[in-house]
């Protein structure tokens, strides 16, 4: 066990290398450079000179190739200084600090609503197949892959503010440890949508897997000792249906953080999301690439946790 997680943690950190070079290039591909972008949005904006923008860009370092100042910012990094925003001159990794706690309870609450919600329903729909309750579920389930969150954000957004005249966008959003009640409701709106798609995924999974299952030998055989269809689903179905739903989710989770960002952006949430949004309007590269690179490691952290999680759901499985 320790072996493969020693090769897997080596595997994070190739994969955060490569992102970090990968989108570090790519926002150097932007039309319009920095410069340009930054003084346009204040009051040099009206008078633009090529020399102007010749020495911002020697201020800030733009001036060097792009190799040299990927270099800098690798070397920056791994001492923990993920630089400064070209646009606020302020701390990149502290900027993400005070605003990461909210994004990561937008995901957090979305995939605590969307396995409270897919599991029972995926398992009701299963074990009552043909019936309204498992039509209804298959129903949501295709509305659910269907919509994207984007379009379901605005759909949500525009419902509430024209029938029951509550902005959603606006409403405050203080940290949970300030305001539990005003938190949850600012956020259980954004988290919603942004479920909805992992939620009809992970419903679809849970009902195959238990269709599937509840034909097994091993449950005849439960069937055969007198157990009821309760205890059969609760300690012979559930668990050995987990381990694809566990690999979808862990799959998924980089369509949900990426999702976030949509989300964060609709419902006006403070989020990183929304810092990354208008980074990437900036063509502000140091706060592009270090919001990639954080939300990359959680992702491909999240993952060795769902591959580690599989040894204790079925102790069969051994990792050499």
């Amino acid at each position: 066990m320790s072996g493969y997680i020693l090769r897997r943690l080596i595997g994070v950190v190739v994969v955060v290398f490569i992102l970090s070079f990968i989108s570090f290039m790519l926002v150097n591909l932007f039309p319009g450079s920095t410069a340009e972008r930054l003084l346009a949005e204040g009051a040099q904006g009206s008078g633009l000179t090529q020399e102007v923008i010749d020495r911002f860009n020697r201020e800030l370092g733009l001036d060097k190739p792009v190799f040299e100042r990927y270099g800098d910012w690798l070397w920056n990094a791994l001492q923990g200084d993920l630089g400064k925003s070209f646009a606020t001159s302020e701390s990149v990794l502290n900027d993400i600090k005070i605003r990461i706690p909210r994004s990561l309870e937008l995901v957090i609450l979305a995939s605590a609503l969307a396995f409270m919600i897919a599991i029972p329903v995926g398992v009701i729909s299963a074990v009552r197949s043909g019936s309204l309750p498992d039509m209804a579920g298959r129903v949501f389930t295709i509305l659910g892959l269907a919509i994207p969150n984007f379009f379901l954000g605005v759909l949500v957004v525009s419902f509430v503010a024209d029938w029951l005249n509550v902005s959603l966008a606006t409403l405050e959003s203080p940290y949970i440890w300030n305001g539990v009640q005003k938190n949850l409701e600012s956020m259980i709106a954004p988290a919603l949508v942004l479920s909805a798609s992992l939620m009809a995924t992970l419903m679809r999974m849970q009902r195959s897997q238990v269709l599937e299952i509840i034909h097994e030998d091993y449950v005849r055989t439960a069937r055969a000792k007198g157990l009821t269809e309760r205890a059969i689903v609760a300690r012979h179905v559930l668990r050995n249906s987990f381990i694809p739903v566990l690999t979808i989710f862990g799959n998924q989770f980089a369509f949900l953080i990426s999702g976030a960002v949509i989300v964060e952006y609709i419902f006006r949430i403070n989020g990183v999301g929304a810092m990354l949004v208008t980074a990437i309007r900036r063509a502000d590269f140091n706060v592009v690439v270090g919001i990639t690179v954080v939300i990359g490691l959680g992702v491909v952290l999240i993952n060795l946790l769902v591959d580690l999680s599989y040894a204790w759901i079925d102790p069969r499985i051994r990792y050499g």
